[in-house]
């Protein structure tokens, strides 16, 4: 298989993925960017293989590579605002403290920070609160011993589950409308501009 012919669908699934992220509604999107990204659980379809920063520089979205394996990247795409925010808020920051985060005042501090924390473990689960899932559900899951999540959808729920369910709802449509702009749509940068200019909001409430 030519690994070119296949580099548009990769893309595409990582257009959907970011959706949240584009659309201003999510401070982040935590994905495995593979060098041959598999299309099929077939192994005689052999794997396609793909350059990661011709992929990443045509999303036009900020990332950071936290991780690079022999086979594929751990990639955060973030919306640079968004995140800050997400980071200044005084519940977050006490909590990320206690984690190793004390010394951050800059959203490039809590990069590097997240950066040199996923170099020691596999998946810092702190992580969470950097793509948007709500401190109750980060803290549960790293603290659950003995409690135990009261559902399980795009990440584990504790506590009470209204704001939780709200937000995975926000976040999937908008995957599901991208899903639709990419469907009409064959330009690229036509894509993620409507993309971005999506009512996330207004389409849930209605």
């Amino acid at each position: 298989m030519n690994c070119r012919h296949y580099k548009k669908r990769l893309l595409r699934f990582l257009m959907v993925k970011t959706a949240a992220v584009r659309a201003g509604i999510k401070p982040g999107a935590l994905l495995r960017v593979a060098r041959c990204y598999r299309l099929s659980r077939d192994e005689s379809k052999g794997k396609i293989c793909l350059y990661q920063n011709e992929i990443l520089e045509e999303l036009k979205l900020k990332f950071r590579i936290l991780k690079n394996d022999p086979d594929s990247a751990l990639v955060l795409f973030y919306d640079p605002e968004r995140l800050a925010e997400t980071l200044e808020n005084a519940r977050n920051a006490a909590y990320l403290a206690v984690r190793g985060y004390e010394k951050c005042r800059r959203l490039e501090d809590y990069l590097t920070t997240l950066e040199d924390q996923c170099r020691r473990i596999p998946l810092p689960h702190e992580v969470g609160i950097f793509i948007g899932y709500p401190l109750k559900d980060v803290m549960g899951f790293i603290e659950r011993a003995p409690r135990t999540p009261v559902l399980r959808g795009d990440w584990q729920v504790f506590g009470e589950p209204e704001e939780s369910l709200r937000l995975m709802r926000l976040y999937r449509c908008a995957e599901q409308l991208a899903e639709k702009i990419i469907e009409t749509y064959q330009d690229i940068e036509t894509c993620l501009e409507q993309i971005a200019n999506i009512n996330i909001h207004q389409t849930v409430r209605s």
